[in-house]
């Protein structure tokens, strides 16, 4: 981020000052991010939130620029940031900067307990997401029991507890929700015996949603293959008795005139 100041020509980097603060959302607490000195660095002042991860563009300076580069933002950088530029006179300008962090990854765990199935999903993000949950197309979020705390780096820890029936199946799902971002991240998974996954725009689905399919088209091609074999085999036999009968039929045809011939022949020596 940045604020703009007018540049003199010849430009002299000596001449020029530069100090930026982050200001407490109510005004009274003042950290210094970053100073430049007549054109010299002077981090003595600055605030150890910032030390390693705060500094300033230089080469931006003399085209009448300046910017603030942070590293590894945290949702604790989020705030009023004022920029105050001593060149000739006196300029400054105020900044707000807004952190959101997404709930990429919902950490999730199951377990029974007698009778019951013990569902539990956990993020970190910001800023504060709703949670639900849900079996098929049925909202089970008001039997759900969500807490949450602030972590070191400011982020919302939020953990959702579903207690269920171990034996009422379907496939149970909680979803995080943030508002800000309008970003939906969920976990799911269909029984106490099959893990949950997760979904983030993309994912995996049950192994099961695998097997299935995979035996399905298995018992499909043996049945095709059974049908196949089971019509070609009549269609053999029955040929293979067609052409011994025709081979039957042709000697007994020629048995016949060899004797029809053996008669007349036996006919005319007699005469």
């Amino acid at each position: 981020m940045g604020c703009r100041f007018p540049v003199r020509d010849p430009f002299n980097l000596t001449a020029l000052s530069i100090l930026w603060q982050k200001k407490h959302s109510e005004g009274h607490d003042i950290k210094e991010v970053y100073k430049l000195s007549k054109g010299q660095e002077n981090l003595r002042q600055q605030h150890t939130d910032y030390r390693g991860r705060a500094s300033l563009l230089l080469e931006e300076l003399k085209m009448g620029y300046s910017m603030l580069h942070i590293n590894n933002v945290k949702v604790t950088d989020a705030g009023i940031y004022v920029c105050l530029v001593h060149d000739e006179g006196v300029d400054f300008k105020y900044i707000n900067l807004d952190v959101e962090a997404r709930y990429k990854i919902i950490n999730f765990q199951e377990r029974k307990e007698e009778e019951d199935l013990i569902l539990t999903c956990q993020s970190e993000g910001y800023p504060l997401a709703e949670v639900s949950w849900h079996n098929e197309n049925a909202n089970l979020s008001t039997s759900a029991v969500t807490t949450y705390q602030l972590t070191d780096d400011g982020l919302f820890s939020i953990t959702s507890t579903l207690r269920v029936k171990s034996f009422i199946n379907g496939n149970y799902s909680c979803v995080f929700w943030n508002r800000e971002l309008n970003e939906k991240t969920s976990a799911h998974g269909p029984s106490l015996e099959h893990g949950f996954t997760n979904h983030s725009g993309m994912g995996t689905q049950p192994r099961l949603s695998f097997i299935l399919p995979i035996c399905l088209l298995l018992f499909l091609l043996l049945m095709a293959l059974l049908f196949t074999v089971m019509r070609t085999k009549p269609f053999t036999n029955w040929r293979t008795q067609k052409d011994k009968r025709r081979r039957t039929n042709k000697l007994s045809r020629e048995e016949d005139m060899n004797l029809q011939t053996k008669n007349l022949n036996a006919s005319t020596v007699t005469d």
